[in-house]
């Protein structure tokens, strides 16, 4: 389907392209792994200056409807993994990735005790110092990067976790079949920011790439907590549609 830009509507070139490029991938005339125009094909077929083709792409890329692969040009993104989510449900990664069709991994970078930090002691309701079970995580859908995850636990409730083989296997299945304890409720928090050096590295996307932080504290019955985690997550390959109930919208 050919673009075209309209010089005199109030609308931004840039966005105008953008817009239509928008609309064919989500409308399906654009399918994954169809080549996108290039720059040099935009300025011609539309008129435009190479910055104004260039921030139309560049805005589709940070969206992650399209990749860019040097030396072989721009095509549409495989669909993000999307998570209707249900008010209040407490979901593993595993399970979250299962629901979705797709296929999770994890590769551990690291699984020892360590002493607490200011930050995980508050969480976990522990002292200072005393000792916690960190474990470092690289999740994966379909063999692809998708979050870093730091996650720690009380070594007094979980004397055994830091030696437990984790490669590929939910934390929380884990935790029931070998302790017998599962968490009842957790408190999530979400942020959104861009990925810096690290976690560009980490994730194998762009640095200034738009990213999820995710923080949970997962508790017990008696609103004893067991689980400290911080998630960063690739904005670029993720969204989560929550539905509300109209009591939810009538309090909010």
């Amino acid at each position: 389907m050919p673009l075209y830009v309209d010089p005199a509507s109030p609308l931004p070139l840039y966005y105008q392209i953008r817009e239509q490029l928008r609309h064919q991938i989500l409308n399906g005339d654009l399918q994954p792994g169809d080549l996108v125009p290039s720059e040099t094909q935009l300025c011609a077929d539309c008129g435009v200056s190479r910055m104004t083709a260039r921030m139309a792409l560049t805005q589709l890329a940070n969206e992650g409807l399209i990749v860019r692969k040097p030396g072989k040009g721009t095509f549409v993104a495989p669909p993000k993994a999307t998570f209707h989510k249900a008010p209040f449900s407490l979901l593993s990664y595993t399970e979250i990735m299962s629901h979705l069709g797709l296929r999770a991994g994890a590769q551990i970078r690291s699984q020892e005790v360590v002493s607490a930090n200011p930050q995980a002691a508050e969480k976990l309701q522990v002292k200072i110092g005393d000792p916690v079970v960190r474990i470092d995580r690289v999740r994966f859908a379909n063999d692809e990067a998708m979050s870093l995850e730091v996650s720690f636990y009380p070594h007094n409730r979980f004397p055994t976790l830091a030696e437990l083989e984790l490669t590929d296997r939910s934390i929380y299945r884990v935790l029931e079949e070998t302790y017998g304890i599962a968490p009842a409720y957790a408190i999530d928090t979400t942020e959104l920011s861009v990925a810096g050096s690290f976690e560009a590295k980490e994730l194998k996307i762009k640095q200034g790439t738009p990213i999820v932080l995710s923080t949970r504290v997962s508790y017990l019955t008696q609103d004893v907590p067991i689980e400290f985690t911080q998630v960063v997550h690739r904005g670029d390959r993720f969204r989560s549609v929550v539905r509300c109930t109209r009591q939810q919208l009538m309090e909010s």
